[in-house]
């Protein structure tokens, strides 16, 4: 019976699959060819379609226009997984999760069955300027069957966007929180001469909620953090700092320009940690080593930070097409291409390297072949000219006491020593080169990996990551949930309670 079952499965996934590849329109194929050009000159210049630039765009400002609901591939079926919060789908009332779309249709037009297409298909059918009514054929768990109208209006992707949160310390004392998913810009609302949500002024109204709270320090987190606005790299360093450099960039002909913090004002000048991981990267990587360069901050998190240290332009593929062309081609997409690459103030390029934080602690990902270094065509790591930089004069870490503390709490942490026990088991997984092939085998392995899993998460060793198995649950976390179990949050505020910080005399390094 297993077989039988086992087998209808994986025919039936196949199926589907194949089916899926040759419906593949023509035009999808160059966009895969135009993008495998593009990606021979390095990992980070590529060829975006129309879709592509739709979905980065809506990364980048946070926001889209639709309906507002997760979605996702299920036996071949498009299935609700939940609701987005403050969304026009909540607003209408009908729509739940497990709900299963299966037909899409405009206000007046004629529905399109979505039952078996690709996930990012069905989408494209469903988003839809503000304003405009979509009406979803969708089935419930118990059978019934409903046409739900929606009109569709601008969704807020919250959980794009700065966040903070006060924790209160063992002593009494206030902590300030800051969860900086992304250095996202809406440069759309820019070129048609708007104000655009950013996070530069995120964070600062964020930063300004905390000191009237009266925190003692501020825990900034950037891990999972992959980068984003140049420019807001800046600012966001330059709201914990008076002045100075805070990059320098080098473009192809080898000219390097310094970027300096413009605002004098500082909105927030008291101690601070910086968290990273490996998923740090491109401009967390250039505020963590601003921050670290100058003194500003002590950062903390795994080995090192992905290692992106170039800079990318978005090219309109549109842009001074005869009107003619553009009606006969339509939409030509985006071309990302890689123009300059960033070096810290102190001269040292962050590509491959990433940057290393002042204390290291064991992470899962320690054995994880993850970063520039180990993508095709990536550019070297190089150096430039060091240039001058205030050190920070205010409140800074004794380096050499919180390294010995954080030593003393990792040895003493249960949930730490699990993890590099997890890091070193999946290390020796990684290097072994057998692998089970009779059945008994396969369930053995599988079942180690389960438990192994449990293990992790029961013991919080997972709890900085987003629950696979209930989305719709971990969507509904509040920040102060999410934290609860975070033992790297929880050794940040063991340092900023247990650390009393020093005041050092201005002094310009070079």
């Amino acid at each position: 019976w297993f077989w039988v079952e086992a087998k209808k499965t994986v025919q039936k996934k196949t199926d589907a699959y194949l089916e899926r590849l040759l419906k593949v329109a023509r035009q999808e194929h160059y966009n895969r060819y135009f993008d495998a050009v593009a990606r021979s000159f390095d990992p980070h210049t590529n060829y975006m379609a129309p879709t592509s630039k739709e979905d980065f765009d809506i990364h980048m400002s946070g926001s889209l226009e639709g309906i507002g609901a997760l979605l996702r591939e299920d036996d071949g079926h498009i299935k609700v997984v939940r609701v987005i919060p403050g969304s026009a789908a909540e607003a209408q009332g009908q729509l739940q999760a497990e709900d299963v779309i299966m037909s899409v249709s405009e206000k007046d037009g004629e529905p399109v069955d979505i039952s078996s297409m690709s996930i990012r298909e069905a989408v494209s059918y469903i988003r839809g300027p503000k304003g405009t009514e979509v009406r979803l054929t969708v089935t419930r768990a118990d059978g019934a069957r409903l046409v739900i109208p929606i009109v569709r209006d601008v969704v807020k992707l919250e959980e794009t966007y700065v966040k903070s949160t006060v924790i209160k310390d063992e002593k009494g004392g206030k902590i300030g929180y800051v969860k900086i998913p992304s250095f996202y810009r809406d440069f759309s609302a820019g070129r048609l001469g708007r104000d655009g949500r950013n996070v530069t002024d995120d964070t600062r109204s964020e930063l300004n909620k905390l000191k009237k709270e009266g925190i003692n320090g501020i825990i900034l987190d950037l891990r999972n953090n992959g980068g984003g606005s140049l420019s807001d790299a800046v600012d966001v360093s330059g709201l914990f700092l008076s002045e100075g450099p805070m990059v320098q960039v080098k473009n192809s002909q080898g000219v390097i320009r310094v970027l300096e913090d413009k605002d004098r004002d500082v909105v927030y000048d008291g101690p601070m940690i910086v968290l990273i991981n490996q998923f740090a990267a491109s401009a967390s990587e250039i505020f963590a080593a601003a921050m670290q360069d100058y003194g500003r901050a002590l950062v903390v998190g795994g080995a090192h930070t992905h290692g992106k240290g170039t800079v990318q332009a978005l090219l309109d593929m549109n842009r001074n097409l005869p009107l003619l062309h553009l009606k006969k081609y339509d939409d030509l997409g985006a071309l990302k291409v890689t123009i300059q690459k960033f070096y810290r103030v102190n001269g040292s390029s962050t590509q491959y390297k990433g940057v290393v934080p002042d204390v290291v602690l064991p992470s899962m990902l320690d054995y994880l072949e993850t970063g520039e270094q180990y993508m095709d065509n990536s550019l070297p790591w190089d150096t430039v000219e060091e240039v001058a930089h205030p050190f920070w004069h205010g409140s800074r870490f004794d380096l050499e006491r919180v390294q010995e503390q954080s030593r003393n709490y990792v040895a003493k942490s249960k949930r730490f020593q699990k993890i590099k026990e997890e890091s070193l088991k999946a290390k020796k997984r990684k290097e072994e080169t057998e692998v089970p092939v009779f059945l008994a085998g396969v369930i053995k392995e599988r079942k180690e990996l389960e438990e192994a899993r449990k293990e992790a998460r029961e013991a919080g060793v997972l709890a900085d990551e987003e629950d696979e198995d209930d989305p719709e649950k971990d969507g509904e976390k509040t920040l102060d949930e999410k934290l609860a179990h975070d033992l790297y949050v929880d050794l940040a505020v063991f340092l900023m309670e247990n650390s009393k910080p020093m005041e050092l005399a201005a002094d310009t390094k070079k």
